[in-house]
């Protein structure tokens, strides 16, 4: 097989595939770091529709929904899991909750304009 060949996945290596990754990010206001994750497809397009479909007045709403789904724990579970948890997210500072809303974004590699329902 020459170099410019490219090998043929089969099913077996799509699946077996590490491919949801996990993002270190540091946040010195809370003087530590916090780890965001790639969604799997099936969560990823559940989230991309729910987000979406807030009406403009709800549409603040995303950015809570979108970190819920991304922060995990050391073992890769959610860490915010209950509303109770969701609603006490809601009293940390906005720039560094905006600034991880970002990094998320990005992550998805999904667009700016997702974060207010506007695309994916």
């Amino acid at each position: 097989m020459s170099e410019d060949a490219k090998k043929q996945l089969s099913a077996e290596d799509i699946l077996a595939a590490e491919d949801l990754e996990i993002r270190e990010i540091e946040v010195p206001e809370w003087k530590g770091s916090v780890r965001l994750r790639v969604l799997p497809a099936d969560e990823g397009l559940t989230l991309s529709a729910q987000m979406a479909a807030l009406d403009k007045e709800h549409q603040s709403e995303s950015l809570f929904m979108l970190l819920g789904a991304c922060l995990v724990n050391g073992d890769g579970k959610r860490m915010f899991t209950t509303e109770e948890h969701l609603i006490k997210l809601r009293t940390r500072s906005q720039k560094v909750l905006l600034r991880l809303q970002r990094e998320a974004l990005k992550l998805q590699g999904w667009g700016e304009d997702a974060a207010t329902g506007k695309g994916v």
